[in-house]
């Protein structure tokens, strides 16, 4: 189910995901699109793909996403507590987790 349609508050919205290695940034664009940018070692990431997002109850919400490398994210995002929970399948087959604190990124 793509659901960001029935999420409007989060589109135009970017959120740092702070994790101990990396602080991806993801902007919430209209047409179920995301905006992933990040650095990762040396390896920048800054790319804009398909979404699926689905309202688990108020200020909570599922989001997914395939990366142009092949990496697959799901992420549980607690807007109300601030909390977000990473899991990958990158490329490779390996399995990456985290949590982190979610912070909205306020507009300059």
């Amino acid at each position: 189910m793509n659901a960001i349609n029935t999420v409007p508050a989060l589109v135009g919205q970017s959120f740092d995901c702070v994790f101990d290695a990396f602080t991806p940034r993801l902007t919430f664009h209209p047409e179920d699109r995301l905006r992933v940018e990040a650095t990762i070692g040396g390896t920048r990431i800054d790319q804009v793909v398909p979404v699926d997002v689905a309202a688990v109850r108020p200020n909570v919400f599922v989001v997914s996403w395939v990366e142009d490398n092949g990496n697959f994210i799901v992420q549980l995002q607690d807007h109300e507590n601030g909390v977000v929970h990473n899991h990958a399948r990158l490329a490779d087959g390996q399995i990456f987790r985290a949590a982190g604190a979610l912070r909205p990124v306020r507009a300059a």
